[in-house]
């Protein structure tokens, strides 16, 4: 009988002063939120260049409340990678609207540009990239298409940390961006996850449906 060797895509390795960063908040009493947060989303804010970073549970919590916030709802619909974690397309069944599935460039597994822009109707309203693999979306020519078509971009950057299309970091390119920090992801939170924006009725709106 063959045996199967379990191996894990990850294993998270924390040093003593990352683990008493970690008990600090709690001895504090500040078990959500909080000034610790708060640092941390202003550091996050400092390294993107985005004027405003919203921490939340996860980056799938970070999709669902951007694409609400910005006035996403029932009948409208999404462009989404064929080839993608199933989160980017569950926040838009969440919210009510029709998920349109964009086949991917086997040369990149990201959207495929050249496809894109069939799939756009008149209830079309948002188009979410992915940066699968960390590896940058078309952002130029997807930009050009959200711009000519009146349509929102929320960059699904999960696996893009550090990463930079022409200079740009990957989620600060769209209406707005979203990381994950799951364990493992470059950086890890144990769950959570990051929205960022540079518009202040956007990331008000997030705060509040947070």
């Amino acid at each position: 009988m063959s045996k199967f060797l379990n191996i894990p895509i990850t294993r998270t390795d924390l040093n003593e002063n990352e683990i008493k960063s970690i008990l600090e908040p709690l001895r504090t009493g500040w078990l959500v939120q909080g000034p610790k947060v708060k640092e941390f989303e202003d550091s996050w804010s400092s390294f993107t260049g985005s004027k405003h970073s919203i921490a939340v549970t996860s980056c799938t919590s970070a999709m669902h409340l951007s694409l609400a916030a910005l006035g996403f709802g029932p009948g409208d619909e999404a462009i989404v990678p064929a080839f993608t974690w199933i989160s980017t397309a569950n926040i838009v069944e969440h919210l009510g609207g029709v998920v349109k599935f964009c086949d991917i460039d086997l040369s990149t597994f990201n959207l495929d540009i050249n496809k894109l822009e069939s799939l756009i109707t008149a209830k079309t309203k948002a188009i979410i990239p992915v940066h699968l693999f960390g590896f940058p979306a078309d952002m130029e020519k997807i930009n050009q298409l959200a711009k000519d078509n009146n349509l929102l971009i929320i960059e699904d950057a999960a696996c893009a940390l550090g990463a930079k299309y022409k200079g740009k970091l990957c989620g600060t390119i769209g209406d707005i961006g979203c990381f994950s920090f799951h364990p493992r992801k470059t950086i890890t939170t144990g769950e959570g996850g990051m929205i960022v924006c540079n518009d202040e009725k956007t990331a008000n709106k997030c705060r509040i449906l947070r």
